[in-house]
């Protein structure tokens, strides 16, 4: 009987907590599928990601629990196959609980383990590759909190888009592997984008710009002045769309070798009707 007891209870406490954040742009439920398309001298449809967001728990706490599965598709596994997932545990304020990297691509494979402290200022990273000798734990410390790649994705989405426009760039601190990277985010402009299969959408469009602040590597960095074109190098382009569940619908990402393009091209139980569809 306190077994049932203790399991209403957590239900209830759940659902109070997921409706104490309910400016939030997304929903337990919300599906987004996208393909990445590889541009160098030819374009292809190279693989496809998952995007699946629901309600969880972590260690009693009640979370948003999203899973991302990305694998190329058939024609390119003969080439080059991978077969990535990224899971993501994080509190209904965005504050993160949980994340897992494991990666498959070719010969190599990687996985990423990270939890954070109680006050979210240290994060404890447990990373393997099938380059490195053992396992090694790492532990980062930061005066603000660090988030892990898709974490990074949907606070992005909850920012405040109108500060964002009049000027005011967003800043969060991610971690991939035993780095640490600097995200800037500052507005370009809102623009009509046709999104192939999808139709026409209006736009924000940002430009992220990276800046590796400490880790394994020496320190570089990327220019952090707002770029004038789509073309600036080391500059990722985000096309949110201009409605209120602020979807990403359209990234274009510099690469050594070609450019890659990510499109939306599946939305599920989006919590808002998509008004920024051009009829």
């Amino acid at each position: 009987m306190k077994k049932i007891l203790l399991s209403i209870a957590t239900a209830i406490f759940s659902i109070f907590s997921f409706a104490q954040n309910p400016s939030l742009p997304f929903k337990a439920g919300e599906k987004i599928e996208v393909t990445l398309n590889y541009k160098w001298g030819i374009k292809a449809d190279i693989a496809t990601l998952s995007f699946n967001l629901q309600q969880g728990t972590h260690a009693g706490t009640p979370c948003f629990h999203i899973l991302l599965n990305a694998r190329t598709n058939s024609f390119f596994d003969s080439f080059y196959k991978v077969r990535d997932v990224y899971e993501s545990k994080f509190e209904y304020d965005l504050d993160p609980l949980y994340a897992m990297r494991s990666v498959s691509e070719g010969n190599f494979t990687a996985h990423n383990d990270y939890t954070w402290s109680a006050d979210k200022k240290t994060l404890y990273a447990k990373v393997s590759k099938s380059t490195m000798p053992a396992p090694v734990d790492t532990a980062f410390h930061s005066n603000e909190t660090i988030r892990d790649i898709i974490n990074m994705i949907y606070s992005l989405r909850a920012a405040d888009i109108n500060s964002i426009v009049a000027g005011k760039p967003v800043s969060m601190l991610i971690a991939m592997d035993r780095n640490l990277t600097r995200a800037t985010c500052s507005f370009v402009r809102k623009e009509v984008r046709q999104i192939d299969g999808m139709g026409k959408f209006n736009t924000v469009c940002l430009a992220m710009n990276l800046k590796r602040v400490g880790g394994d590597f020496p320190q570089g960095e990327t220019k952090l002045t707002v770029p004038t074109g789509e073309d600036s190098k080391n500059t990722i382009y985000i096309w949110l769309s201009d409605d209120e569940n602020r979807v990403p619908l359209y990234l274009s990402v510099p690469i050594s070798v070609g450019k890659l393009e990510i499109r939306t091209t599946k939305l599920e139980n989006l919590k808002a009707p998509l008004t920024s569809k051009v009829k």
